[in-house]
């Protein structure tokens, strides 16, 4: 899924998420003060739209982290391949690197695409052109680094998600605050009162659910960070392992 296309869902998110809770709010009315309360929580009223900002880029994030760890769990999948020598093989000559090469470009060329080979591959190139393990292995974690950064860079839209959605909800609490502020005179009657009430919680309420989505967002996340440091720590105890401690040039 694009980001263009995540955008497009998220901002329809908004306004279905706005106009359920206005929708279900009005036939609710006071018959159920529990739920009635519940639906204002949630954006059912004309100040509402805060909230429904705040779930739009809540969906966003979720949908874009979901997308980058559906690609991670993937590349995972790269080291069921077993394209290195079994645990048991404790040398590797310079043919058998070649070898390793060979059989990856035809894994490429049947379709098999993903980060470990890809690895292992400039690998065996470096070590046929300068014949040197220190070299070797320079290259292998500059390539993982880069790789790294890349994937990490790829977050920044995240990480001004999470900070808008906190944004987001200081804002619907200086917009409550200031529009009771600005009628305060309404507390002189009992009416005015309920009326000045729901612009406190409507102040009161953006942040709860700026926070909550908050909450879940860096959840999901810092576990997507995890798995990036998981994959890549792997692969390179898997290729340093498996191929670079182990050539051996008679």
């Amino acid at each position: 899924m694009t980001t263009r296309n995540i955008i497009y869902i998220s901002l329809a998110a908004i306004f279905v998420y706005w106009g359920f809770w206005n929708l279900l709010a009005f036939l609710i009315g006071d018959t159920f003060p529990i739920l009635y309360r519940l639906c204002i929580l949630a954006g059912g009223n004309l100040l509402g739209i805060i909230q429904s900002i705040c779930f739009g880029v809540f969906l966003y994030s979720v949908l874009q982290i979901r997308t980058f760890r559906k690609e991670i769990s993937e590349q995972f999948e790269g080291f069921s391949y077993k394209v290195l020598p079994p645990d048991d093989i404790v040398a590797i000559t310079p043919q058998e690197v070649n070898k390793i090469k060979l059989d990856i470009i035809y894994l490429e060329k049947q379709g098999v695409q993903n980060e470990i080979n890809e690895f292992i591959k400039k690998s065996c190139t470096q070590y046929k052109n300068e014949n040197s393990i220190s070299e070797t292995l320079h290259v292998l974690e500059s390539h993982i680094n880069n790789k790294k950064e890349i994937k990490e860079s790829d977050l920044e839209n995240i990480r001004y998600a999470i900070n808008l959605n906190m944004s987001l909800g200081f804002i619907g609490t200086l917009i409550g605050l200031s529009s009771a502020i600005g009628k305060a005179y309404l507390s002189k009657t009992e009416e005015g009162l309920n009326e000045l009430t729901s612009y406190l919680n409507t102040a009161f309420d953006t942040t709860l659910v700026a926070l909550l989505f908050g909450i879940i967002i860096n959840f999901g996340y810092h576990q997507y960070i995890k798995d990036l440091d998981h994959f890549y720590a792997k692969a390179k105890t898997y290729i340093v392992d498996n191929l670079v401690s182990k050539i051996y040039n008679k």
